[in-house]
């Protein structure tokens, strides 16, 4: 591990070895383990999202839906992964905006357990 940036909208973590597809797929499995699926995109570039984005839509802060950008690309000698708020939570209001920052801090630090093991 480099490195890890805490942004407001994204965390950034950079990663020395292994190659971009190795940790795409350690994403992918702790994403799937963690309830998420692959919306669009690929493993390397996607969209992970967790819960039913119609009964959202129709419900609002009723229903749990939560969706993240997943990027992993190499980055000069190392590879960087940024996850990015793939919606901000406000629609539940100031506690709908709190799950979304805080399912973001807990996506990160599991990843970097996941990966680094």
């Amino acid at each position: 591990m480099v490195g890890t940036d805490s942004k407001r909208e994204s965390e950034i973590m950079e990663l020395s070895g292994p190659d971009v597809e190795e940790i795409a797929n350690k994403v992918a499995l702790f994403m799937a383990a963690r309830g998420y699926r692959l919306e669009t995109g690929d493993k390397a570039q996607g969209v992970y999202g967790r819960g039913s984005a119609a009964w959202h839509a129709m419900l609002g802060p009723l229903v749990r839906r939560l969706k993240c950008n997943v990027t992993v690309a190499k980055s000069e000698e190392n590879v960087k992964v940024v996850i990015a708020k793939g919606m901000t939570g406000w629609g539940g209001g100031a506690l709908g905006a709190t799950r979304v920052k805080k399912e973001l801090r807990d996506i990160t630090s599991g990843l970097q357990s996941s990966i680094l093991s």
